[in-house]
């Protein structure tokens, strides 16, 4: 079995704790982990340790510390980033004319302000599960070989906060004991203390 098709989550798990219909597609929900596993998950463990759990699960194998992390924080953790990349496959779909948005006789699709505030919930449950990934690992980095190891071409582990944000604020720089930014300063002078 390729490596890329072994998933942290299965399908019954994902249905069970998402609110999603029973009949959805396998193919979606599959993406929709598989995505969640190689952009949010592997970017939080670094490679080396993400290639060691994909290892274990597939030869079923995972025990100790190892398991202790995939239950208690990747699985939560993926099942989150995959509803939040699941949302824009259920709000278009591909078809061969091109991008469409379906209507049922059971109801009609929600308009985009509905989407946005649906994926900005589903993004800062996703952040709030992988910070805690993220907190754990910092903390018990010496239970996980993998995580502190450094290849070289292999993706390390974001140890930074999983929040994200679209704004930009700029980097104004402040000195100690001046109260403004730097390009207050008046020309020739110094803050005090430096």
């Amino acid at each position: 079995m390729s490596l890329v098709d072994v998933y942290f989550v299965s399908e019954e798990t994902l249905k069970d704790r998402l609110p999603v219909n029973g009949n959805v597609d396998s193919g979606e929900l599959r993406y929709g982990v598989q995505t969640a596993q190689n952009l949010n998950i592997q970017e939080t463990l670094g490679e080396p340790l993400y290639r060691k759990l994909l290892d274990d699960v597939s030869a079923n194998t995972i025990t100790g510390f190892y398991k202790l992390l995939l239950d208690t924080y990747v699985v939560p953790a993926t099942i989150s980033w995959a509803q939040y990349h699941l949302l824009d496959n259920f709000f278009i779909k591909w078809m061969n004319v091109g991008l469409v948005s379906n209507r049922t006789e059971q109801g009609n699709p929600i308009d985009y302000r509905a989407f946005q505030f649906l994926k900005n919930n589903a993004k800062s449950t996703a952040e709030f599960y992988d910070q805690n990934m993220r907190r754990y690992l910092c903390a018990y980095a010496s239970r996980y070989p993998e995580y502190n190891t450094v290849e070289i071409g292999k993706l390390l582990p974001q140890r930074d906060a999983a929040y994200r944000s679209s704004i930009a604020l700029g980097s104004t720089k402040f000195y100690p004991g001046w109260y403004g930014p730097v390009n207050t300063i008046p020309q020739g002078t110094f803050p005090a203390g430096s």
